[in-house]
């Protein structure tokens, strides 16, 4: 027992490193056969005798061609084989041993049922008219028919799909029946054909795995022992591999910065990996072990799942890392449209791929896809009104982009909320409220929306409205106009064109004022203090001109007052005379001159703010 326990183990430190070294082992020259004397012959399918005997003549050919070496020969005469068969095997390596096999399975078959004459099988002699539709095998399911191109001409007779399907089942219950004499030679090939490495398998593999003990050639679930060992070993070596390059990644991860390079290659090389190392999977089951029949398809299977699971991954890593470059490279804002514009554009070329991924899936595990497709031209309608909100928001999303109404960073006001964009995505804009809720809108309702760029403005509107005390005398309230005008015009902030105070008219207990002007600013917190400076230099010269502001109801006063200063009163009266006599009077505007000599002489910030030095006044 000991002897076997050990050869067992080394068989499988064998397996591992066989494996592992097989991919890049070259194996040596083939010995180079007989050349067909006439390469360009296609096989002969003109009659149901024709197919059976082309058939069973180039697929014994390749067996004996397989037997001496010459694998050229051998796979010119398996296509020759497969040609006999109604049915497209894929253009893979998978796909040809799936017709090595089924030619195989039919002729361990037809070794051992009994064929009829060759004058009682239909041959070429008759006319293309008088030519069976099909044959079929005497006291056998085995079908041979006639094949027509799609323009109604003869192409020549091949064994029926039906029949090809059923091979397996048909084998199955012949196996057991002796094999005709002239034949005997073949007897079993099928089973040697599962239970010998794959046609890629380097000789000294085929000779390792021929030294085997019996043991290793029982067979479980279809295939003997040494291919399932064989077969876990790889993938415990590619599992082993994976897990080496995923701790590596995460460790250059953690030690670089986002936006290292290092950073931005280090998941597609893990996604790479996981690809590459698939591929070797896969060509150790179909290649170098050579796995059968479903078994094989099963295993195929899963392992397109995982490369093309793997190959998605890589195509959202790479978009994004392009993007991301893009940006950089550019020099665009993180938030700023363009980038974001970039972002989306990745995600759809992704998302492209990822569906050209994801069919070229299904039509690798043999899902029909063309039906698929077709079936949704009958379901169109439905599907159309399904995805309508969808479609609506994705358009919406590109209208945003090109016109560009809103960007990200950008305060507005839609509808009746306002909020800063956050985010302008495929289906929705995310926006920050002014209460910093985070508010969600669809795209296509977004754009229905009136939208009110804050961000965008050159300037803020000062808008405000003076109540005077009906007691001010008229040429109180000229000084009033003319001091208020003055103030606007020398005031840095404020920009000259325009910056008007009229008098609007007399209110229910006041005299009206109403000053309208522009702010030199887009940041409303600088407004702010700009208003509030003008509203306390507003006060100054209202009290200054000896003004007062109305109260905005009715008030009988029934204690002494001191009314307004008559002195004060007396002086601003003969102020706006002195403006009469020399003609300076500035209504209805100031003269030109006099705006010239006044724009920007205002002292801002005023005197005593922490921005302003000691001392500093107005020019």
């Amino acid at each position: 027992m000991a002897p076997r326990l050990s050869r067992a183990g080394s068989f499988l430190v064998a397996c591992l490193v066989t494996l592992l070294l097989v991919p890049w082992a070259h194996a040596g020259p083939q010995p180079a056969g007989d050349l067909e004397r006439y390469p360009l012959n296609p096989p002969d399918l003109s009659s149901p005798q024709a197919t059976l005997e082309t058939f069973l003549a180039e697929t014994t050919a390749a067996i004996n061609q397989y037997s001496v070496g010459d694998r050229e020969q051998m796979h010119a005469r398996v296509d020759r084989a497969l040609q006999t068969l109604d049915v497209e095997f894929g253009a893979n390596d998978a796909g040809f041993l799936q017709g090595v096999e089924s030619a195989l399975h039919l002729l361990e078959i037809l070794i051992r049922i009994d064929l009829p004459p060759a004058d009682q099988i239909p041959g070429s002699t008759r006319a293309p008219e008088d030519r069976p539709a099909y044959w079929t095998i005497p006291k056998t399911e085995i079908r041979i028919v006639r094949v027509d191109s799609e323009g109604g001409e003869f192409v020549g007779y091949r064994f029926s799909r039906e029949t090809v399907a059923r091979l397996p089942d048909f084998y199955q219950r012949v196996h057991a029946m002796p094999v005709r004499p002239d034949y005997a030679k073949y007897k079993g090939v099928l089973d040697r054909f599962r239970m010998r490495p794959g046609f890629a398998a380097p000789d000294f593999v085929v000779s390792f795995v021929q030294e085997l003990p019996p043991v290793w050639f029982r067979t479980f679930a279809g295939e003997p022992w040494w291919k399932w060992t064989a077969l876990a070993a790889a993938a415990l070596a590619a599992l082993g591999l994976f897990a080496l390059a995923y701790r590596l990644a995460s460790a250059l991860d953690r030690g670089s910065t986002p936006t290292s390079g290092t950073a931005a290659l280090v998941r597609p090389l893990l996604a790479v990996a996981a690809i590459l190392l698939v591929a070797f999977l896969r060509h150790v089951a179909v290649d170098l072990i050579r796995l059968t029949g479903a078994r094989r398809d099963i295993v195929v299977g899963a392992l397109a799942v995982a490369s093309h699971g793997a190959a998605i991954w890589l195509i959202f890593l790479v978009a994004r890392r392009v993007a991301n470059a893009v940006i950089r490279v550019r020099d665009m804002g993180v938030y700023a449209l363009d980038a974001q514009l970039v972002r989306l554009v990745s995600k759809l070329v992704a998302v492209l791929l990822a569906l050209y991924a994801l069919v070229n899936l299904m039509e690798t595990l043999g899902v029909p896809v063309a039906p698929m497709l077709a079936g949704l031209g009958v379901g169109g309608l439905a599907v159309a009104l399904a995805v309508r909100p969808t479609l609506e928001n994705v358009v919406a999303g590109f209208v945003l982009f090109g016109d560009a109404p809103v960007k990200v960073g950008e305060f507005c006001r839609f509808g009746d909320k306002m909020g800063t964009v956050e985010a302008i995505g495929l289906r929705s804009v995310r926006l920050r409220g002014i209460d910093r809720t985070v508010i969600t809108v669809a795209n296509a309702e977004f754009c229905q929306l009136q939208l009110i760029n804050f961000t965008r403005r050159d300037s803020i509107l000062l808008h405000a409205k003076l109540q005077l005390r009906y007691e001010t005398t008229p040429d109180q309230l000229r000084l009033v106009l003319a001091r208020l005008r003055e103030l606007l015009i020398r005031h840095p902030m404020v920009s000259p064109d325009p910056a008007r105070v009229r008098f609007i008219g007399y209110g229910e207990s006041s005299l009206d004022l109403e000053i309208f002007a522009y702010v030199r600013t887009r940041d409303f917190s600088d407004f702010l203090a700009v208003q509030e400076d003008l509203n306390l230099r507003i006060k100054d010269v209202v009290e200054t001109c000896s003004a007062g502001f109305a109260f905005p109801s009715q008030t009988l006063y029934v204690e002494r007052s001191h009314g307004i200063d008559a002195a004060v009163a007396q002086a601003a009266e003969k102020e706006v005379e002195r403006w009469r006599r020399e003609n300076r009077l500035p209504f209805p505007d100031h003269e030109e001159r006099v705006r010239s000599e006044l724009s920007d002489t205002l002292d801002y910030p005023p005197e005593g703010s922490p921005g302003r030095p000691r001392g500093a006044g107005a020019p």
